[in-house]
């Protein structure tokens, strides 16, 4: 499970694509990214389909929308329902 959180839509796919190139969904993996803003904000999702490793842009459920800083209360949190989150679209 690869899970990375960019401030742009086209460093997600580059860096989704440039994991799924190097193998990330070779043993059943899941690669998603999530685009954040300032305020710390998800604003776009996606998963890289693991038949065509194609990004799919996805909606985010209300308890991912706010993403906690590395080292935040919470971050761990919310890393573990975004891995399952990812899961669950397999």
């Amino acid at each position: 499970m690869a899970t990375r959180v960019f401030r742009s839509g086209e460093k997600a796919i580059e860096t989704g694509r440039t994991a799924v190139d190097e193998g990330a969904l070779a043993d059943d993996g899941a690669v998603g990214a999530v685009v954040i803003n300032s305020a710390r904000q998800a604003v776009w999702a996606c998963y890289f389909n693991d038949g065509t490793w194609a990004p799919e842009e996805i909606t985010l459920p209300e308890t991912l929308r706010t993403v906690p800083a590395t080292g935040e209360a919470g971050h761990s949190d919310w890393l573990h329902r975004w891995e399952q989150h990812l899961t669950s679209l397999r």
